[in-house]
């Protein structure tokens, strides 16, 4: 009987642990609350690198080729450039882009010696090459207002007061508002890149008053105006060439180290470094406008 017993009582035991071992094996083993959570954190980070991969960046599509067309007067043309690069800053413009964004780039130069503003009107007006090339452009650059100070200079001589020239530039504001509106006529989204004039008279104006800053104010109506015309923006390189460098030197020999020493009103090969890094900047913070398809 009592052997029956401890029997009945082994039996008993193994019964008890094997229902203590299938529920550890239900909640503990595989299958269990431990490893769906183990695959639910492993289902989730799958999730995660999913939306990682999805939130990136697309791509934005660039344009591998790029045409520039150049307006304007004797500073398109490149005047005063050394002959070893010649063109001015178009030409180191058109580097420039290319060699940034791994593009080819084009340049049509169509800057005329001595036009003013007037003159660049007529010219968009009735030159067919312009006509051709401007519906093609991704970026315009115009050069203009130094011819039409020139005129006004030596009608006035040193005679010339600010008032002249606010006169003066009132005018060419308008006109300047024409000549904007004509490249908009054929071709209205590029961005166009005003190049405003800039003092080269600082040690030949020194007797007129104020002249320095009639010079500031010209900049900033010739801004006004760019303001009022879609994507278009004003370079201003009025103060580019009156470093107290070029001021030591031009006290010292009367020569501005930035102009060429042939009319002492173009730049130099250096002056047109300086100007085109200038235009450059500005190209650069409006890639958007021109380098995207």
């Amino acid at each position: 009987m009592r052997k029956k017993k401890l029997w009945i009582i082994s039996i008993l035991v193994v019964v008890i642990l094997l229902a203590v071992g299938g529920g550890y094996y239900f909640t503990k083993g595989p299958g269990s609350s431990e490893l769906t959570t183990e695959k639910t954190k492993i289902t989730t980070k799958k999730e995660q690198d999913v939306k990682k991969v999805s939130q990136k960046k697309k791509v934005v599509p660039t344009k591998k080729n790029i045409s520039i067309v150049a307006i304007g007067d004797s500073l398109t043309e490149g005047i005063g450039d050394s002959k070893s690069v010649g063109g001015g800053y178009v030409t180191r413009l058109q580097r420039k882009v290319a060699s940034t964004y791994n593009v080819k780039a084009t340049s049509d130069n169509f800057g005329v010696s001595g036009n003013t503003s007037s003159q660049i009107i007529d010219r968009i007006s009735f030159d067919q090459k312009i006509h051709d090339a401007l519906p093609k452009a991704d970026i315009i650059t115009v050069t203009v207002g130094g011819n039409d100070f020139m005129h006004l200079l030596k009608k006035k001589g040193m005679d010339l007061t600010e008032k002249d020239i606010a006169t003066e530039q009132e005018a060419f504001d308008q006109r300047l508002g024409v000549l904007l509106a004509d490249i908009r006529h054929y071709n209205a989204n590029a961005p166009i890149y005003l190049v405003g004039i800039y003092n080269p008279f600082s040690i030949y104006l020194s007797n007129v008053k104020d002249a320095k800053t009639a010079f500031i104010n010209w900049g900033k109506g010739t801004q006004d105006v760019a303001n009022t015309v879609n994507d278009t923006y004003y370079v201003d390189i009025n103060s580019l060439y009156q470093t107290k460098y070029a001021d030591k030197k031009a006290e010292k020999t009367g020569i501005n180290p930035y102009l060429s020493n042939d009319d002492h009103f173009h730049p130099n090969a250096t002056g047109y470094d300086m100007m085109t890094n200038k235009i450059f900047e500005q190209v650069q913070n409006t890639k958007k406008e021109w380098l995207v398809k």
